[in-house]
């Protein structure tokens, strides 16, 4: 009895050397990695759409440059930086976050619905954002990340709801997170409605001085990020 059962650890012990002798999974350049697709870029901006599904995990891949994820659809994740233990984490819809490169990890999928984000990486700077201040108070918008090098807001409107008219002066990136109905005025443009979809985005290069008036019945919400 007693031989056999040495027998047996022996065997689990061999099993457990094989499994770490094991060479980890080769990182992978983020534009390789089949889970992230490229969907827009310019000299600023490469922007990523990203979806995990739940019970899935990406292989561990390397983000070279300084990005901007925003959760279109959150959910429960385990990061891991490669050579460190992994980190738990539920992740809002509509959270944003500022990475700085470079960085290699792998995320799975922990939680029982599917996770996407859309990456904002930064390319290059404009190198005009040293006079131009933040906006003032606007109805529904916050300022959540200002750094060297990009300024993101946070825009939330409840039905009926509408932003004051405001400029935006450097080039951005427009990303919705929640489905809704906006009814937009850009300057002296005719006002033009919007049916909004999650992770929809769209660059805007010119400064602009616009309005937005949210027309449907339920909140919709934006996230707007600026390029320094």
């Amino acid at each position: 009895m007693i031989a056999h059962t040495i027998k047996l650890l022996i065997s689990y012990l061999l099993s457990c050397a094989v499994v770490l002798s094991l060479p980890l999974q080769a990182p992978v350049m983020v534009l390789k990695e089949p889970r992230h697709h490229v969907k827009f870029e310019n000299k600023y901006v490469r922007v990523i759409d990203a979806s995990v599904p739940k019970g899935d995990a990406t292989l561990f891949h390397t983000h070279p440059l300084d990005n901007v994820p925003v959760a279109i659809s959150g959910g429960k994740l385990k990061t891991e930086l490669l050579g460190q233990e992994g980190a738990y984490s539920l992740v809002a819809t509509g959270g944003v976050s500022f990475a700085r490169a470079a960085y290699t990890h792998r995320i799975t999928n922990i939680g029982d619905t599917d996770v996407r984000f859309i990456d904002a990486e930064v390319l290059a700077s404009t190198g005009n954002s040293s006079d131009v201040p933040p906006l003032g108070k606007i109805t529904g918008t916050s300022l959540v990340i200002d750094n060297e090098r990009v300024r993101v807001y946070r825009v939330v409107l409840e039905p009926g709801e509408a932003t004051e008219a405001h400029d935006h002066k450097l080039p951005r990136l427009s990303v919705v997170v929640r489905k809704g109905k906006a009814a937009i005025k850009s300057g002296n443009r005719k006002l033009r409605i919007e049916q909004l979809e999650p992770g929809n985005f769209r660059w805007h290069d010119l400064e602009l001085n616009h309005s937005i008036k949210n027309v449907g019945a339920t909140r919709i919400e934006i996230v707007d990020i600026e390029w320094k």
